[in-house]
């Protein structure tokens, strides 16, 4: 009796069917990677290498996103100089304008009086309408005030005027003065036609046929002055000494003794600056 297995029934198969051979020898297909977008600059800090190689890289606690990494700004050695040298130099100077402060407040300078204490002219002649011949002696009275300061005079110099126009002037010998000192100094002026202003030759004679004569001359005195105690001693200072309104009585006369005059008045005080 023969059996027929085209007839039995067959179990059910479960799962896939067996792939070809072809298919199961074939390798996986390559992988693929896709790039991430680059953080941006700031997103990481920055690092700078140490001084000392053995230490590890640490980060800089202030970036500069506009530096490259890896970078960092010291200052020069010109600049820390250059700004101590400043710094040193005006320190110096307060402390030396301080210093002399505080001399000046103990020695406390005065400035010195003067005075025209006599004038005496023994020629003095109006040649021409525009020109005057002179000769004058003036005697200036200088009083030092200060206790502690001696002045010392130099490039001394005086003259005399008549309405701003300068008749004569002269130079004259530098001098010491002590402290709470009185001086008398001796200046002698000459001129022969020495030109002026037809203005200034009027006036002159308009004064001169009054009572007492009396012409009304300006006198300057002008010098360097450094007042000084020991050691120490002031910048020099420009001296100007103006002394207004000093009343010469000269006589209009054709006569040779009348051509002479002399101070009239007391002493006249001058107004001192510098």
């Amino acid at each position: 009796m023969s059996t027929s297995t085209n007839n039995e029934p067959k179990d059910p198969v479960m799962g896939y069917p067996a792939p070809p051979a072809a298919a199961a020898a074939a390798p996986p297909p390559p992988a693929t990677a896709y790039p991430y977008p680059a953080p941006p600059p700031h997103a990481m800090p920055y690092y700078y290498a140490h001084p000392n190689q053995h230490y590890p890289a640490y980060p800089n606690p202030n970036p500069n996103p506009n530096s490259m990494p890896g970078s960092y700004s010291y200052p020069s050695r010109n600049a820390l100089f250059l700004r101590r040298l400043v710094m040193i130099s005006i320190a110096f100077l307060l402390a030396m304008g301080a210093a002399t402060f505080i001399i000046w407040l103990v020695l406390r300078p005065r400035l010195p009086v003067f005075s025209v204490s006599s004038a005496s002219v023994s020629s003095f002649n109006i040649p021409t309408s525009t020109s005057v011949s002179l000769d004058l002696s003036l005697t200036f009275t200088v009083q030092n005030p200060n206790r502690k300061l001696g002045v010392t005079y130099s490039d001394v110099s005086t003259g005399i005027s008549y309405r701003g126009e300068t008749l004569a002037d002269s130079n004259l010998s530098p001098f010491y003065q002590p402290k709470q000192n009185s001086t008398q100094i001796s200046a002698h002026l000459v001129v022969v036609g020495q030109y002026v202003s037809d203005d200034v030759t009027k006036g002159i004679q308009s004064e001169r046929g009054k009572d007492n004569g009396g012409v009304h001359f300006q006198v300057r005195f002008f010098s360097w002055a450094v007042f000084n105690s020991g050691g120490w001693r002031t910048r020099r200072h420009v001296l100007r000494v103006y002394c207004d309104d000093v009343v010469i009585g000269i006589s209009n006369s054709n006569s040779t003794s009348a051509n002479s005059g002399k101070l009239l008045g007391a002493p006249k005080q001058c107004s001192v600056s510098v």
